[in-house]
């Protein structure tokens, strides 16, 4: 009885060392890695999409030839630009300067594009940041981190069928990494949406990192695609939770 006893003691130890042991590699381990922004780059070369500035791996894609979603006839967006820094002000600049070709609808959260040729400045940024800095209230079901507009924040994009749109996205947040992808799946996302949109991705940039307000610099990349059907998209963040919490936004193309 005794032996019994202490094997049934040794089996419980053994169980909460375990345990013990998988929780501590996966909150200090596991998802460190998969929430960095080496980690999410990384996917996403290896999916085909960006290598060092380049289109896709291999100078073009997966196996030289524009990448997996681009083979298959889904990929419309193109890198133009790495990782660049921008200074902060000059950031909010571009966003202020709204193109003649942009209709602002504030009261309901709209901007309307009447050009072919679309410059789109997008900012990535916390909650508050994004009120202090436009004035505005965002959409309610934007729970935490939004995109800032030609200051509306998560606002819907009417776009002409068969615009070509220069997507300049710019991570202003100062403590959490930002993407944008442009995707036809609607919400609700998933915690984790990269895998959940992927397949239907028309562009999208790598994950940013913040920004750094002691030098005033933040991270930029542009991507440009074509929207040749009238259909809706939505521009959304694949960092985990971001997407689920109401990062995005939608693209009506008439």
């Amino acid at each position: 009885m005794e032996s019994k006893k202490l094997l049934l003691i040794g089996i419980i130890v053994a169980v909460v060392v375990a345990s013990l042991v998988g929780y501590a590699y996966y909150y200090n381990y596991y998802l460190p890695v998969q929430n960095s922004l080496a980690y999410y780059n990384q996917q996403l070369q290896y999916m085909g999409y960006y290598s060092q500035g380049n289109y896709g791996m291999m100078g073009g894609g997966m196996m030289g030839g524009g990448g997996m979603y681009h083979m298959m006839g889904n990929y419309g967006g193109y890198a133009t630009l790495y990782e660049n820094t921008i200074p902060i002000s000059e950031a909010i600049s571009m966003m202020r300067n709204i193109p003649s070709y942009v209709k602002v609808f504030p009261n309901n959260n709209t901007l309307l594009f009447t050009s072919s040729n679309i410059v789109l400045v997008v900012l990535g940024m916390g909650h508050e940041r994004a009120i202090n800095l436009t004035g505005q209230q965002p959409p309610a079901y934007a729970q935490h981190d939004v995109f800032v507009i030609y200051g509306l924040i998560n606002p819907t994009l009417i776009i002409p069928r068969g615009a070509t749109v220069q997507v300049v996205f710019i991570n202003l947040d100062d403590d959490m990494l930002h993407n944008i992808a442009i995707t036809p799946v609607p919400p609700p996302y998933p915690y984790y949406p990269m895998m959940y949109i992927r397949m239907n991705t028309i562009g999208m940039t790598p994950m940013l990192p913040y920004a750094n307000y002691n030098s005033g610099q933040a991270y930029e990349f542009d991507f440009t695609t074509t929207f040749s059907q009238p259909s809706v998209y939505y521009y959304v963040c694949e960092y985990p939770g971001h997407a689920e919490m109401g990062m995005y936004g939608e693209i009506v193309v008439t």
